[in-house]
């Protein structure tokens, strides 16, 4: 029996629900591309907190840089991986405590911020050792 913190499932388990909320059954998304990239910021949100409350670590905030940073603390990450997250942070800075911005992101770059996330995924899931929900 694992003596973690079950938090990280449920984390995880986000991760995956907001995913796949993200990603459109058909051509067409339901959700327009600013739904969309608040979707995919949840799902990153949601694997990277289940990596740091598995490794019994919390970020700092939740802002893409915070839980980049948090992230390296309990992992190497790939630089071209980061550097791929961390370019779409100021769509929105809806965490950032010092002022609120957004604008809508084109498709291609939430094609790139989703396959960067589905690689958080992978690590999440492989960290984690996740039975299946």
């Amino acid at each position: 029996m694992n003596t973690h913190s079950l938090n990280w499932q449920t984390w995880l388990k986000n991760g995956d629900q907001y995913l796949k909320a993200a990603t459109p059954k058909s051509k067409k998304s339901r959700f327009g591309a600013g739904i969309r990239y608040n979707l995919l910021s949840m799902s990153l949100e949601g694997y990277v907190m289940a990596i740091l409350d598995y490794h019994h670590d919390l970020p700092q905030n939740h802002t893409y840089i915070d839980l980049i940073i948090a992230l390296e603390t309990v992992m190497p990450i790939d630089e071209t991986l980061k550097k791929r997250i961390l370019q779409y942070e100021n769509i929105q800075s809806i965490c950032s405590i010092e002022k609120y911005h957004r604008r809508d992101p084109t498709e291609e770059e939430l094609d790139d911020l989703k396959g960067a996330i589905v690689e958080i995924s992978m690590m999440a899931h492989k960290t984690c050792d996740a039975v299946t929900f």
